[in-house]
């Protein structure tokens, strides 16, 4: 029972998934330190290609201690049979036909 009422007490993360998709690499790195301070951050993103699939990994290994962050790619099967290393360390598949 404690631990159903630690999760309902999470915060719910902030999306970030615009801001991936809208910004270059550097500016979004420049975007989420100023984020540091969010308990968690989440992105959520259609497929695109492998380097936008391992950029979303790094986002994931990236975080700042103490915030935890949340990853999922919408994509076909053949598609993420393209990145299975991503989604092995940690980024959700959401199974789209």
């Amino acid at each position: 029972m404690e631990t159903i009422k630690q999760f309902e007490n999470e915060p719910q993360p902030k999306d970030t998934s615009k801001e991936f998709l809208a910004m270059d690499v550097f500016e979004f790195l420049d975007f989420i330190r100023t984020q540091k301070n969010e308990p968690a951050l989440s992105i959520i993103i259609d497929w695109i290609d492998e380097a936008t699939a391992k950029r979303l990994k790094a986002f994931l290994e990236s975080k700042s201690p103490g915030q935890k962050r949340y990853a999922t790619i919408r994509a076909t099967e053949e598609q993420y049979n393209q990145a299975l290393n991503v989604f092995a360390s940690g980024v959700k598949w959401k199974k789209v036909e």
